[in-house]
């Protein structure tokens, strides 16, 4: 008779990560049937999973969080390793060693696992909650962070996108790649634009700081488990609710009162941007249900200067040039009166006068707002089984001036009520995640008979429902 194991390794995750090690006793010998169980410290949610007889163990399918791994087995103390950190997508190896002595015996071990990835030869890095939530950030976009990784460049298009569904978000290349080769994700669902270009809204941001727990840049190497990119990855996950309520609130204001005057300015363009919102968190039924909801709101008020070309003061009174550049001599035509009302459309020339026509420097500007608001909710079913739901729903609106329409703070204010042009953008995601995950089990298998191997592996379904 002999015996056979399933393999530990659980399969393709992008949102989840795992945990391994292997357990010694004092002499370095392997240590099998070794209940190892992973509690999260945030909601309780607790793994368990059991050493082979090489005295491995895997815990597949953790949700990143801080946890605190415990081994028990009869002859030896229980051994806890406190403040073990899982990121997104990760695996992290904790290995355990038990001392001999009686199961009620604890030993805590406070000292925190190695965080250099040893199990495969992804180049990433993590941009963690705390970076996400101190650093400044222009428009509240948190995708700027990526940045900060090697091997990531911001790229600015000289030819602006006039449509929200083809990248109005900032582009970066990865590792030397194309802007429109990178992917990226949220709770595993795929937020590429309709052209695999970068996200964006209609105002060019991607809001939600308060809404993301951290994300990692995958610049080179990573595996087949990824999918869509030949430059690279951003992968990042929302919060989750815990056993204990907590919230957010904030406003951001930024105007142009230390602003200072570009090259072509004639004075201060107005600007003014408001942000404001708020995050909650929380328990529904303690160590089982919970949920987290975010709202974030944008208020903006752009002035930039704009040149566009009018009617010379002679040309508006019938002086036309006769030899046109230099205009040393005039020709007088009859202006008819009906005609004349329509002069008065455009506006006095005052900069540069150039023949017929002159510069008309102005504060044209936009008037941008934009709602974000984003849900979610975990049920820890029990140990094996998880299940969470999340919704985002953006929705943003650009009205921007005409060439020969007053400029001022009050001329963007009023835009909303007069001919301009408009760039609404609209969007929303829904993913239901749930996972099962089953440990390896032994079986005896007879060799006259029928050889049965069970592949215990983590199972996971998904519904998406993306739009734009």
């Amino acid at each position: 008779m002999l015996l056979f194991a399933a393999g530990r390794q659980s399969g393709a995750q992008t949102v989840n990560g795992n945990i391994i090690g292997t357990v010694h006793d004092p002499q370095g010998g392997v240590i099998p049937n070794v209940s190892v169980s992973a509690k999260n410290l945030e909601t309780g949610a607790e793994r368990t999973a059991t050493t082979d007889d090489t005295g491995s163990f895997t815990i597949p399918g953790v949700a990143a969080g801080t946890y605190d791994l415990t081994a028990t087995t009869a002859g030896f103390q229980t051994e806890v390793r406190k403040g073990i950190t899982l990121s997104v997508g990760a695996v992290v190896r904790a290995d355990l060693a038990l001392r001999v002595g009686a199961v009620s015996d604890r030993v805590e071990v406070t000292a925190e696992a190695s965080q250099v990835e040893t199990t495969n030869s992804t180049i990433s890095g993590l941009v963690s909650d705390t970076v996400i939530r101190e650093l400044p950030l222009n428009g509240r976009d948190w995708i700027q962070l990526a940045a900060l990784q090697p091997g990531v460049l911001t790229v600015v298009s000289t030819v602006q996108s006039s449509s929200p569904a083809t990248g109005l978000g900032m582009k970066m290349s990865i590792s030397g790649g194309r802007v429109t080769q990178n992917v990226f994700r949220v709770d595993g669902l795929v937020v590429n634009d309709s052209t695999n270009d970068s996200p964006g809204s209609a105002l060019g941001v991607n809001m939600g700081v308060d809404a993301i727990r951290e994300f990692s840049v995958l610049t080179n190497s990573f595996s087949a488990e990824y999918g869509r990119s030949s430059g690279g990855v951003v992968n990042a996950i929302s919060k989750s609710g815990g056993n204990a309520l907590h919230g957010t609130a904030f406003e951001f204001l930024r105007n142009s009162a230390l602003d200072a005057r570009n090259f072509f300015d004639l004075g201060i363009p107005p600007f003014r941007r408001n942000q404001f919102g708020g995050s909650v968190g929380g328990p529904i039924k303690k160590d089982k249900l919970f949920f987290f909801a975010n709202y974030e709101g944008l208020r903006q008020l752009l002035g930039r200067s704009s040149i566009a070309n009018t009617l010379s003061p002679d040309a508006r009174n019938g002086l036309i040039c006769a030899n046109p550049p230099s205009c040393t001599s005039q020709t007088k035509i009859n202006i008819k009166p009906k005609v004349a009302p329509y002069l008065a459309l455009f506006p006095t020339p005052n900069g540069a006068v150039q023949g017929d026509t002159g510069q008309y420097i102005l504060g044209a500007g936009q008037v941008g707002h934009e709602d974000y608001v984003t849900g979610r909710v975990d049920y820890q079913i029990n140990s094996s089984t998880s299940l969470f739901g999340s919704y985002l729903f953006d929705r943003g609106d650009v009205l921007t001036l005409g060439e020969f329409q007053r400029s001022g703070l009050r001329a963007l204010q009023s835009a909303a009520h007069r001919s301009v042009s408009r760039l609404p953008a609209r969007h929303s995601d829904g993913n239901i995640f749930y996972q099962w995950s089953q440990q390896p089990r032994w079986y005896r298998i007879d060799r006259r008979r029928q050889i049965l191997v069970h592949n215990a592996a983590a199972e996971r379904r998904s519904w998406l429902d993306k739009g734009t």
